[in-house]
């Protein structure tokens, strides 16, 4: 996609996961433009990229957020925030998607316009009325766009499909680990027990973190917890007391994306991919970035096989797959391993090819010509 300007809405210009995408973008030979909304006290604007601030949103305040985006309605598109340059528009998440299909019509040259959607909020599914009309005005936006970036087939065929009636070409986008080599420099812990597992990223899964802590506790010190990542206390409200009184869980707080990948996965042996936040939904569909940072690490993972998490190591032939989730099942999995059968599992992690974990310049070509791929003939500069 070499020369094309890409103007790309998003939420969060502070978002890690923002900054990665806006990364490859640039990496891929685009001029990026990042127009969103700031969280928090910092503005951290991502590389390679000119940035437009469109305000200040907080966390956990949707009506505010919503606000926040109807209020932005009267002047998108104009100004500093004009897509008359924009060659292709890629908005992030449903919100984002209203001001960029505005913006694109704002132009008077149909603008395409891509939805990038990672995630599927509760809040869109079931049949209650504010779902429904969520899922209406997001068919109505979609007709306007030229096609999906997502993350996990699992999204494609649970929901824009079926429950959505999205009919759009899809650009699949793994979360693979971007900006650093392929090979890690994380290790296992020379012995064990201590068996040490790492739950790492979005610490918002209560269910996971009452298994991890029975488990622990169970094991009297056989079985350890590395956490790190950043806690939704709305979520977890007792994250805190859990885990000081469990000697056995060691909590070291949020860590740099890509910078701190070889240390938060050093020393560890299993990388607990396991999330029931939204169970039955977003989780049971999702494949998170700790699946590929833990996996370009070589950690052994655990994941619940039912879900596509447990589809996608399965198909790999690798990790711990457990049937049902209790501290009792996790327990058994781990303790009555021997070394050598630890020792065999981590090679056959480390042997699966790191372009399953990790994404580089070549992989950016190719989603410079994915995307390219969208763009109506008459609008493409090729």
């Amino acid at each position: 996609m070499k020369g094309l300007n890409i103007h790309l809405f998003v939420h969060d210009v502070n978002d890690a996961a923002v900054h990665r995408r806006a990364a490859m973008l640039a990496a891929s030979g685009a001029n990026v433009t990042t127009l969103g909304f700031v969280r928090g006290e910092v503005h951290r604007k991502p590389v390679g990229t000119t940035t437009v601030v469109l305000g200040r949103t907080h966390n956990a305040r949707f009506l505010h957020r919503i606000g926040a985006v109807l209020r932005q309605l009267l002047t998108i598109g104009r100004k500093s925030t004009s897509a008359n340059d924009a060659d292709l528009i890629i908005a992030r998440n449903l919100e984002m998607l209203l001001l960029g299909v505005v913006a694109a019509r704002r132009t008077g040259r149909q603008t395409p316009v891509v939805y990038e959607c990672l995630d599927i909020h509760r809040l869109m599914l079931g049949g209650g009325i504010i779902a429904r009309l969520l899922r209406a005005l997001e068919r109505r936006l979609a007709a306007s766009c030229v096609g999906i970036i997502t993350s996990s087939p699992a999204y494609v065929e649970h929901y824009f499909h079926s429950t959505a009636r999205i009919n759009l070409p899809v650009v699949l986008i793994e979360n693979r680990v971007f900006g650093l080599a392929p090979l890690s420099a994380s290790r296992p812990p020379a012995d064990a027990p201590p068996w040490v597992i790492a739950w790492n990223g979005a610490i918002r899964c209560a269910k996971s973190l009452a298994i991890l802590n029975e488990v622990t506790m169970r094991g009297e010190g056989s079985i350890r917890v590395v956490i790190r990542g950043r806690v939704s206390y709305d979520q977890i409200p007792d994250f805190d007391l859990v885990v000081t009184a469990n000697p056995w869980i060691d909590f070291r707080g949020a860590y740099r994306y890509p910078d701190d990948l070889d240390a938060i996965y050093d020393q560890v042996h299993f990388n607990w991919t396991i999330d029931m936040f939204w169970e039955g939904q977003n989780s049971t569909w999702a494949l998170a970035n700790r699946i590929y940072e833990g996996g370009r690490a070589g950690v052994v993972p655990m994941a619940q096989r039912s879900v596509e998490t447990g589809h996608f190591y399965e198909r790999l032939g690798i990790g711990i797959l457990l049937d049902e989730l209790t501290a009792l099942s996790v327990e058994r999995a781990i303790l009555s391993m021997a070394t050598e059968d630890y020792a065999a599992m981590r090679r056959d992690a480390a042997a699966v090819a790191k372009g399953v974990w990790t994404m580089g310049e070549a992989e950016c070509r190719q989603l410079s010509s994915e995307l390219q791929a969208l763009i109506p003939p008459k609008l493409s500069k090729d």
